[in-house]
């Protein structure tokens, strides 16, 4: 097994119940929720930068939101459409 190095946050106690709230949510540990952000933090700010440098998420946010619009499957025989 690699080795783990361990990181400590200073949460509100909000957003600590909020994180909790949200994990338990979809059934996994704050850590591995945690850790899942964490693997993904590089990419998503990567995509959410502009020319001049500086981090734009509403601009990513969108831009992912299109893309995820576009190439979603669509059922065709989905519950709206027979009504």
């Amino acid at each position: 097994m690699p080795t783990s190095r361990n990181i400590t946050v200073a949460v509100s106690p909000e957003l600590y119940r909020q994180t909790r709230r949200i994990a338990a949510e979809y059934d996994m540990p704050v850590t591995e929720m945690v850790r899942f952000l964490l693997l993904v933090l590089p990419g998503a700010l990567k995509d959410a930068r502009f020319p001049g440098g500086r981090p734009q998420f509403a601009a990513a946010m969108a831009r992912r939101h299109q893309t995820a619009k576009t190439s979603a499957y669509t059922p065709t025989n989905s519950p709206q459409e027979s009504q």
